[in-house]
């Protein structure tokens, strides 16, 4: 919530008035996040390697920071601006390709938006399976806001405890039926518990169905090889 406000906050460089959301544009995603995507893309294990990459290039923002504005008062909250939105791009990109690899070598087939092309990165969806259209989210906070986004499914790292994580899939209401089976109803604690079973959740603005994501490939490739829905990855 703190940051959503800072992203109309003002600074005034030289004359010249900016947004905090336009200066990170700026200063800060055009010059950096298309060489960073194409090195991530080269690490072999994204998992073990990204934050290291992440760390290198939040040093050279923060040194951009120094150089230009941290004469300013008040500058140091542009600077947590930055970092925390760098950190969302770099920890949430590296996450889309962890998935992309995961669901590659799993047979699922898939298209996904073009990472290396800022334009795509900008796209409502992140993949299709079949014509389902998901998104890839590294938390669970967006089934908090007033208006969730109308994907058929979200794939979702999901913290259990004890720094330990696991990664879930959310299919609405309308979707499940592709995919069959029992439910159990319940929340997320619920989910947490019993990963092995589909779990009805109903939110205060959307209900889905969450299973794990090794159950839900299972499932996608049962439907993918039934039915004939998905795509060729062989050129992704």
């Amino acid at each position: 919530m703190a940051i959503d406000l800072l992203d109309k906050a003002q600074i005034v460089e030289f004359g010249d008035t900016f947004t905090f959301r336009q200066s990170y544009t700026k200063y800060v995603d055009i010059p950096l996040a298309d060489s960073y995507i194409h090195e991530l893309l080269a690490l072999k294990n994204i998992e073990r390697d990204s934050p290291s990459l992440w760390a290198r290039y939040a040093r050279r923002i923060n040194q951009l920071w120094r150089e230009r504005f941290a004469e300013f008062s008040s500058a140091r909250l542009l600077l947590v601006y930055w970092l925390y939105w760098w950190h969302s791009f770099a920890r949430g990109y590296a996450f889309e390709l962890e998935i992309f690899r995961d669901l590659d070598k799993s047979g699922v087939m898939f298209r996904a938006h073009d990472l290396t092309k800022r334009q795509e990165r900008f796209s409502f969806g992140d993949l299709k399976v079949g014509d389902l259209l998901g998104d890839i989210k590294t938390s669970l906070y967006f089934v908090q806001l007033k208006n969730v986004t109308n994907h058929d499914f979200y794939i979702v790292r999901l913290f259990l405890g004890k720094h330990s994580y696991t990664v879930v899939v959310l299919l609405r209401m309308a979707v499940w039926p592709l995919f069959n089976g029992d439910t159990i109803v319940g929340d997320w604690d619920t989910l947490r518990k019993n990963l092995s079973l589909p779990v009805k959740i109903e939110t205060k603005t959307v209900n889905f169905v969450a299973l794990s994501f090794g159950e839900w490939k299972r499932r996608v490739k049962r439907w993918q090889g039934e039915d004939g829905n998905g795509y060729d990855n062989s050129n992704e």
